[in-house]
């Protein structure tokens, strides 16, 4: 959605009477509860993470040292 398309609406909301405007909050809280609970039900393939983090250290010993300072932190 744009910005401009936000506004729009936006300023469509602002009209609404109070009673009108408690229904839309309503009706978008049950919206926003389905869009979360179809997000958590939503798989995650793990598999597809494998060999995604190539690269990100120059050296085995650079992934050692940032790992162990990981670990120091924890300890604290």
């Amino acid at each position: 959605m744009s910005a401009n398309q936000l506004e729009i609406i936006i300023n469509q909301v602002r009209l609404l009477p109070p009673d009108d405007l408690v229904k839309l909050i309503k009706r978008l809280v049950e919206l926003l509860e389905q869009k979360q609970a179809a997000a958590s039900r939503q798989k995650v393939d793990y598999v597809a993470l494998i060999g995604s983090g190539k690269g990100a250290f120059a050296t085995p010993e650079e992934a050692d040292h940032f790992l162990r300072e990981e670990r120091d932190a924890w300890e604290m």
